[in-house]
Parts: C-alpha cells; sequence; structure tokens
C-alpha cells in the first residue's frame, strides 16, 4: 500500500511540475499575466519537495508514513 501511495505521489509531483512549467510560460509570453509567476514558482518547489521526500521516504531515511504525509501535505 505504502509503494502505491509513493507512486501516486510521484505522479502528483510531475503533474504540479508540468502545471508550474505552463504558468510560468504563460507569465513569461503574456503581458497581463504577471501575477502567474508566484504561483508557478509555488508549484514548481512543491513538485521538487514531493520528490525529495519520496526519494527519502523509499531509502528508509525518513519513515514512510511520515513521508507520506507530508507529502501529502505539499499536494
Amino acid at each position: 500500500m505504502q509503494a502505491r501511495l509513493l507512486r501516486i505521489l510521484i505522479i502528483l509531483a510531475g503533474v504540479m511540475g508540468a502545471d508550474g512549467v505552463i504558468l510560468a510560460a504563460a507569465s513569461a509570453h503574456q503581458g497581463d499575466a504577471a501575477r502567474l509567476a508566484p504561483a508557478s514558482s509555488m508549484l514548481l518547489f512543491h513538485a521538487a519537495a514531493v520528490l525529495a521526500v519520496v526519494a527519502l521516504a523509499e531509502r528508509g531515511i525518513i519513515d514512510a508514513r511520515i513521508g507520506i504525509a507530508s507529502g501529502l501535505g505539499f499536494v
């Protein structure tokens, strides 16, 4: 069950990263969309944090339950 949740977190991190890139591109190329830059940064940083938590949980550095809980909190 924990491996399934970790895989779901990886998929969600990928979606968050892709959405962050889309918002960054929209912010850069549209004149009135400058307020999208903070949202894109937040999505990109949280996606990286989720991937870091999953990597630590898979290697046993942190408890898997705590990793899953914090990963879901980042999402």
